[in-house]
């Protein structure tokens, strides 16, 4: 599966021209570094540390056709989405749009179309990413040549049944709502396995920081103490869809992820849920 990256990155100048806007790049970063396996990326348990993450096989730098990193700083419109984007994409199977430029997101339907994608995925890390007309409208936009579309708030929440190449992508790259797998005995964690992580690859963390810990209610400590130090880089910002930050949901998906695991052996926990607002439906976990 060919996948093209592209994000808004790079320094931020000190002074920016009037009537521009900036971009960060923090969470675009950890997402390449998680989906190449970086060496040295998960640095969390120190001398501790028995590259888990290797034992995976994460490493799909050779799935990624183009890295395009776009200016942090862009004019506050733009007049043509050509300029920066190029009149041609690399040819490729699956569109990662990381927070970049709503303009510049508009045109990517009938330039990734052409290119061969077969979906869109624009993950919203912050209530500020992509406002939900914009949203609404790529979503129009790749209907026409029939592309998938999937702007998942936040990415950890993309689950499969949104288009067979979105449910594709997250077979393949192993991303999205976090699963897990593990090994009870004597009341006790002793081995688990990450089936699917969050994209930035935190679910690795969480699990290698489980073992050892008792399967009951209490694991919720752990696995908010290690998601937190990993750590979460998604928005602290309230979001109106949500009812809630997109960082809490992020914890929320975590959590219910460790309970679905433990429910598959046999044991039942109660878990801190999100209160995700029934006025945002498209943003609904599947």
């Amino acid at each position: 599966m060919r996948l093209l990256f592209i994000y808004c990155g790079g320094e931020i100048p000190r002074y920016r021209p009037d009537f521009s806007v900036s971009f960060d790049d923090t969470f675009a970063r950890r997402l390449l570094r998680h989906l190449v396996n970086e060496e040295n990326y998960c640095r969390g348990c120190g001398a501790l540390c028995d590259h888990c993450r290797d034992t995976y096989g994460i490493d799909f730098s050779p799935n990624i056709v183009d890295v395009l990193e776009l200016p942090a700083v862009l004019p506050y419109y733009i007049d043509c989405p050509q300029d920066y984007l190029g009149e041609r994409l690399a040819p490729h199977d699956i569109t990662l749009a990381v927070n970049i430029h709503e303009e510049l997101l508009l045109a990517l339907p009938a330039l990734a179309a052409e290119a061969g994608s077969e979906a869109i995925i624009a993950p919203c890390e912050h209530p500020a990413w992509i406002s939900r007309w914009a949203r609404d409208t790529v979503g129009k936009r790749c209907r026409e040549p029939g592309l998938g579309w999937a702007a998942p708030k936040p990415f950890c929440s993309l689950q499969p049944g949104h288009h067979p190449a979105i449910d594709r992508f997250i077979e393949y790259f192993r991303v999205g709502f976090p699963r897990l797998e593990v090994t009870v005995k004597d009341g006790i964690i002793r081995d688990d396995r990450v089936l699917r992580s969050a994209p930035c690859g935190n679910t690795y963390y969480v699990a290698f920081n489980l073992k050892g810990t008792k399967a009951d209610a209490s694991v919720i400590e752990p696995v908010a103490k290690y998601w937190h130090s990993f750590p979460c880089v998604a928005s602290m910002e309230m979001d109106g869809e949500l009812g809630d930050t997109v960082l809490h949901l992020s914890g929320y998906h975590h959590y219910e992820a460790i309970r679905q695991a433990l429910a598959e052996t046999g044991i039942t926990i109660e878990v801190p849920r999100s209160r995700l607002s029934a006025r945002a439906p498209s943003l609904k976990r599947d």
